[in-house]
């Protein structure tokens, strides 16, 4: 991917602006027409949906700053437009870190970094926790040599299941890293993965909290699972799209050049 393409600007240009107000209205439009709710611990505590992607987007090609704006005004802008519960400015602290994360990971950490090994690091530590919290809340326990869920005896294919998750989460963008024509899928991945897990698994757990009166535990195990599903997915959308739109800025680079040497030539 060009690093042309990537902005590293001190301050926001008109490119800059257009493709945040782009990339908000984006944002808006995804949580307007996908966006589900899935109840936790008796109330509507999940949000389902891919308004993260622009916003993360935005951080990874336009800066930290521009990510950071892109959160906050898709927050803002989407509270007012499709209202779901009362307005809780944390979680248009967490929408803007989502831009900002990202733009902070791609401008200052270097190319050259081994992200499969962070990323192995990260889903193993994110796998302990995840199991650490359905034993501390008595989901899963042990009772007579058998893995227990809620009491009753859980089949050896669910934990073989979840092993072999973790395994294909690793392998993933191991195998897909150099397969996207400049795009590396590991720091991809890395970036969504280190985004969710502050932003949605923790700040945004910890709002509810205090939002609703209600433990953070009540809502991790959901919140977790669903980030287990949504990383992988969040991951290729990003890829995807970046390379789409880096593809879109040369050809329109090159059309640009092309014209202005046809009139100079005239």
């Amino acid at each position: 991917m060009s690093n042309a393409f990537i902005k590293r600007e001190k301050k926001f240009s008109t490119e800059t602006l257009v493709r945040v107000g782009l990339l908000t209205a984006l944002s808006l439009v995804l949580k307007i027409v996908l966006e589900v709710y899935v109840p936790l611990a008796g109330i509507p505590s999940l949000r389902i949906n891919f308004t993260s992607v622009p916003i993360m987007i935005s951080g990874i090609i336009c800066g930290p700053f521009a990510g950071l704006a892109t959160g906050a005004l898709s927050d803002l802008l989407g509270f007012a437009i499709k209202p779901a519960g009362p307005y809780f400015p944390g979680f248009t602290l967490s929408s803007a870190l989502t831009g900002f994360i990202p733009g902070v990971i791609y401008k200052y950490l270097r190319k050259d970094m081994n992200f499969n090994v962070l990323n192995t690091i990260f889903i193993s530590l994110i796998s302990l926790g995840f199991a650490g919290i359905l034993f501390t809340r008595d989901i899963l326990s042990f009772g007579d040599g058998k893995l227990l869920y809620n009491g009753e005896e859980l089949g050896l294919a669910y934990p073989m299941l979840f092993i072999v998750l973790i395994a294909v989460y690793i392998y993933v963008p191991i195998k897909t890293s150099t397969k996207l024509n400049g795009i590396k899928m590991d720091k991809i991945i890395f970036t969504v993965s280190v985004t969710q897990l502050i932003c949605s698994m923790i700040l945004n757990t910890y709002f509810l909290s205090v939002l609703y009166g209600k433990g953070m535990l009540a809502f991790m195990p959901g919140r977790v699972l669903s980030n287990y599903i949504m990383i992988p997915m969040y991951s290729m959308f990003i890829s995807v799209l970046v390379k789409s739109m880096a593809a879109y800025n040369k050809r329109s680079t090159k059309k640009i050049k092309t014209e202005v040497g046809h009139v100079i030539q005239k």
